[in-house]
C-alpha cells in the first residue's frame, strides 16, 4: 500500500508557483491532486504524488531551490493538531519527541528520530522518507528539513539556529544559498538527513507548556489512529522504532505511549501471536539491515540508534541475526551492490 500524506504538506505551493509566473492547477492535476482542496486538513494525497509534483515543478520552472523556497512558507501549523502538542510541551526536546511520535498522523512515509546518544553534545533530529521505487527525492527532502528548521526556530523563539544541517544527497545548489537559507553550515553526502542541535537547544523551555492540553491532543490522535489503516501491531512497531534510539524502549514505556497498562499490552500482543521482546528484536534486525547498507554510518551510531548502550551487544545481536559481525555483513552488502551495478 502506497503511503499517504495530508495535503497541508503543500501549504504555500499554489502561491509560490504563481509568484514564479506559472499556473499551479495543471501541475497539480497532472498528479491527481485537487487544487481546490489543498487547505483541507482531511484531504489526503499519495506521498509519491507529492514527490513527483515537487520534482516536476522544479524542472518545469527551472527552479532548483523550489523545495527550499516552499519550506519558507511553512511552519508548525503545517502539521495540524501535532502543532498544538508541540506548543504544549515543556521543552524543545519534549516537543520534538511528540512530533516524532505522532508524525505518522501527518504521513506514515515520514520517519523522525531523535538521536542524542551517538554524540551527546550534538543531538540530532534525523529525517527519513520511507518510500520505495522513487529515487528522486531531493526537493521533498530539502522541503522537509527546511520545515523542521522552521519548527525548531519557532520552538526556540527564533533565538537558536541548528549547529549544522546534514543531507544524504549531493549538493544541487550553490553553497551560499543553503547557508543563507538555514543560517548555519550545511553538509552533503552525509550518513543521514538531520538537524544537528545542542543540549542547550534540546532543553530550551517552552513558555506555552500545558501538560493537560498536551494529553487531550494525544488522546485525540490515538483515537484518530484507531480509524486509520494502522493496525494495533503497526502502531506498536512504530512506537518501538521511535523509542529505540532514546534507549528507553521497554514494555512499560511503550504501553504508556499507547495509553494502556503493560499487562493489557502483553495480552493484546499475545492475542495477535506476538511477544514484546521478539517484536523489538525483529525491528532491530530490520533497521540494522537498512543502517548497515549506509556505508558512511559509523558502527557506534548504528548501535545507539538500535538502542544498544554497548557496541559489543550490537555485535552479538548481528552474529545471531546474520551469522557474521556487522562489519563483515556490511562488506558483503557493499560487494553485492557493486556487482549488481
Amino acid at each position: 500500500m502506497r503511503p499517504l500524506v495530508r495535503s497541508t504538506a503543500l501549504s504555500g505551493y499554489s502561491e509560490l508557483v504563481r509568484s514564479l509566473n506559472e499556473d499551479p492547477a495543471p501541475l497539480l492535476k497532472q498528479f491527481n491532486i485537487d487544487p481546490e482542496r489543498l487547505g483541507d486538513l482531511d484531504y489526503l494525497i499519495f506521498f509519491h504524488s507529492l514527490m513527483q509534483l515537487l520534482e516536476a515543478t522544479a524542472e518545469k520552472l527551472q527552479c532548483a531551490d523550489f523545495g527550499l523556497r516552499l519550506s519558507k512558507t511553512q511552519n508548525l501549523e503545517t502539521l495540524g493538531p501535532i502543532a498544538i502538542m508541540a506548543r504544549a510541551s515543556s521543552t524543545v526536546r519534549d516537543a520534538l519527541f511528540c512530533i516524532a511520535r505522532y508524525i505518522a498522523h501527518h504521513s506514515p512515509a515520514i520517519k523522525l528520530t531523535l538521536d542524542n546518544t551517538s554524540a551527546p553534545n550534538f543531538p540530532r533530529l534525523m529525517l527519513d522518507i520511507n518510500v520505495a521505487d522513487f529515487p528522486y527525492r531531493h526537493q521533498t527532502t530539502e522541503m522537509s528539513i527546511g520545515l523542521m528548521a522552521n519548527v525548531h526556530a519557532m520552538l526556540t523563539e527564533n533565538r537558536k539556529k541548528p549547529e549544522t544541517i546534514l543531507f544524504r544527497h549531493d549538493r544541487i545548489l550553490d553553497a551560499k544559498i543553503y547557508k543563507r537559507h538555514f543560517g548555519c553550515p550545511v553538509l552533503f553526502n552525509q550518513d543521514c538527513n538531520a538537524l544537528v542541535l545542542t543540549p542547550e537547544q534540546f532543553d530550551f523551555p517552552i513558555k506555552t507548556a500545558d501538560s493537560f492540553q498536551r494529553d487531550i491532543i494525544a488522546n485525540y490522535l490515538i483515537k484518530k489512529g484507531s480509524n486509520s489503516p494502522f493496525t494495533f501491531i503497526e502502531q506498536t512497531r512504530f512506537i518501538i522504532s521511535r523509542l529505540l534510539p532514546a534507549q528507553c524502549c521497554n514494555i512499560k514505556t511503550v504501553a504508556k505511549e499507547l495509553y494502556m497498562h503493560q499487562r493489557t499490552l502483553q495480552r493484546r500482543l499475545k492475542d495477535e501471536g506476538h511477544v514484546f521482546e521478539e517484536l523489538v528484536d525483529e525491528i532491530r534486525r530490520h533497521d540494522a539491515k537498512n543502517f548497515l547498507a549506509e556505508q558512511r554510518m559509523p558502527m557506534a551510531q548504528i548501535a545507539g540508534l538500535l538502542g544498544y548502550q554497548e557496541q559489543s551487544s550490537f555485535n552479538r545481536a548481528a552474529k545471531r541475526w546474520f551469522g557474521v559481525t556487522p562489519n563483515v555483513y556490511r562488506k558483503a552488502v557493499h560487494t553485492a551492490t557493486k556487482q549488481e551495478h
